[in-house]
């Protein structure tokens, strides 16, 4: 069974060890980078990014980071759909040892559920972007309720899942 954890003193080291399949080095950040980007933003933004070491049963098989993000007018979430403010999910990954278990999509349903909780204020949308040869991606987030937008953020197709709930 998927469950979420943190990340801590006795397991971020295991968190930095996790690897994509090769081929999928393009698709996403190294777990160091994007925990050091997590710090430095911890730093400057009023709300800390939201970390998750993801396991399956006790064993550790990926990583997610996501962050509450206000929009303003000029920003093309918030002009093209209004969406005064979302969560943005930057970082998702499964080891590759780990891959094509399903696992993914049952972390990213988890995800999605604890983000439904508006766990740092409410939003309108859940928005993520990919690569767009990533097509093992496209599929996932599109079965789960990701539109795509049609809009490229530096050269990654931008998915919008939007929550009328938050309205």
């Amino acid at each position: 069974m998927i469950k979420l954890g943190k990340i801590d003193h006795d397991n971020w080291r295991d968190v930095v060890k996790l690897k994509v399949a090769p081929g999928q080095e393009n698709f996403v950040a190294s777990n160091m980078y994007s925990l050091a980007e997590g710090y430095v933003d911890s730093i400057e933004n009023d709300l800390p990014p939201m970390t998750f070491a993801i396991y399956n049963n006790d064993e550790l098989v990926g990583f997610a980071m996501m962050e509450h993000e206000e929009m303003e007018e000029g920003e093309y979430i918030y002009d093209t759909f209004g969406d005064k403010a979302i969560y943005n999910f930057f970082r998702f990954m499964i080891d590759a040892k780990h891959q094509g278990k399903g696992y993914g999509r049952e972390a990213m349903i988890k995800i999605i559920d604890f983000l439904k909780s508006f766990p740092q204020g409410p939003v309108d949308s859940i928005c993520l972007s990919y690569e767009p040869e990533n097509s093992v991606a496209q599929k996932l987030y599109a079965s789960l309720g990701f539109v795509e937008t049609g809009y490229i953020d530096d050269g990654e197709m931008l998915a919008r899942l939007g929550l009328d709930i938050a309205k």
